[in-house]
């Protein structure tokens, strides 16, 4: 796995990066990858019809599985995950919050000590336009700072807002649930929850400092100011500028 990173503590948040279709070393452990995974992990691996985004989905949640162990201190198999009521992944009696993106081979996993987190990474460019999503991601407010943009810069700035989007839903535990376009994901504001997740502390959401070609963001309830960044195996990416790990400040 390579250098396993270090425990979030205080209040801090881990995101944890890997590439694994561009690794062979990680499409060579697939079938010890999904050793690892649960009945039900596996059993919807199996649902996936094409290959690539089967084995994407294998290695992600193996590897969730493999950094969640090293932290807790038992073994990948033994990690406590239990879903909520509205799928969201909890890590019950361990007092860590975790949340797992993965897109095209990209994937981030993201976890701290503290009641909920979300974390959404996709590739940018997106491979469809975002436009025809706008009534259905954006506020009337997001949609006309959207249309003031030059028109080269907008599926950008759309898949920026959508992923910041998607990392409140997720840390709100609601996903899908709540439209999308009834919620403001303002970066560095904090957001309070939706309604149907009342019980839920308000988020800061913020994006992640990603190599070229992928957009990601992060929430987190207001409690949690540094974000942690670490790359698996230790000396990746080769092929990006990003430090092996670097820390920020939320």
């Amino acid at each position: 796995m390579g250098k396993a990173p270090q425990a979030p503590v205080g209040r801090e948040a881990l995101v944890v990066l890997f590439d694994c279709m561009h690794h062979m070393q990680c499409m060579a452990l697939r079938e010890e990858a999904m050793a690892v995974l649960s009945i039900v992990e596996r059993e919807r691996a199996l649902r996936f019809r094409h290959p690539q985004h089967r084995d994407e989905y294998v290695i992600a949640h193996a590897m969730w599985r493999l950094v969640l162990g090293e932290l807790l201190g038992v073994t990948p198999m033994d990690v406590p995950f239990a879903s909520t009521s509205r799928g969201q992944p909890v890590l019950p009696g361990t007092g860590y919050a975790t949340s797992l993106s993965h897109s095209g081979g990209q994937v981030a996993l993201a976890v701290a000590r503290t009641e909920c987190i979300g974390v959404d990474i996709e590739r940018s460019p997106p491979r469809n336009g975002m436009q025809d999503l706008l009534k259905v991601v954006c506020t009337p407010d997001e949609s006309r700072a959207l249309h003031l943009l030059p028109e080269h810069r907008r599926d950008d700035a759309m898949l920026a807002l959508w992923t910041r989007k998607e990392a409140l839903l997720k840390a709100f535990g609601v996903g899908l649930l709540v439209p999308p376009s009834s919620l403001r994901a303002d970066a560095g504001t904090a957001i309070p929850p939706p309604a149907l997740a009342a019980d839920y502390p308000p988020c800061i959401v913020r994006p992640l400092t990603l190599p070229t070609g992928w957009i990601g963001a992060l929430a987190a309830p207001t409690t949690i100011s540094e974000l942690r960044m670490h790359w698996l195996p230790a000396d990746m990416p080769a092929r990006t500028d990003v430090a092996p790990e670097n820390r920020s400040r939320m």
